[in-house]
């Protein structure tokens, strides 16, 4: 009967040690990735009154998102409206108008930087001193 050689077996000296370790780590990654991620959106029912004039509603509101969007997703009931971002202390600082009211979502502006304060304004294709109701959903620190 001949001699059988002896198995060799690498062993890690620190047991399972090394991996528990990675999983760990990898664990810990995954959390600091989600927790400096995007800031989350913000959202707001708004609507109001609108006439053939712009009006200017003055409920400040603040970005926080650094780059991020503002969007408005209006129903005016079928009448033509414009929307568009002002800066609350200053009129003559805004954005371009924007056609709103048909219930789609359009980005009113982007690239906001983190603490700009802002306010809404709009008009409507109505002769004043008529106005019409609407209401919709206001969008901002997104990203899409």
């Amino acid at each position: 009967m001949g001699r059988r050689a002896a198995k060799t077996t690498r062993t890690d000296p620190l047991g399972g040690a090394r991996r528990r370790l990675l999983v760990t780590g990898a664990a810990l990654v995954g959390t600091l990735a989600l927790a400096t991620g995007p800031a989350l959106a913000t959202t707001a029912n708004v609507g109001g009154q609108v006439g053939g004039s712009s009006t200017y509603y003055g409920t400040a509101r603040t970005v926080t998102a650094d780059g991020s969007h503002i969007c408005l997703r209006a129903d005016s009931g079928g009448i033509a409206m414009k929307a568009f971002w002002y800066k609350c202390s200053d009129r003559s600082t805004r954005g371009a108008d924007r056609e709103v009211g048909s219930g789609t979502r359009q980005r009113l502006g982007s690239g906001f930087k983190a603490g700009t304060v802002y306010c809404l304004g709009a008009a409507a294709d109505v002769v004043s001193p008529n106005k019409t109701s609407w209401s919709g959903t206001l969008d901002w620190n997104v990203f899409s």
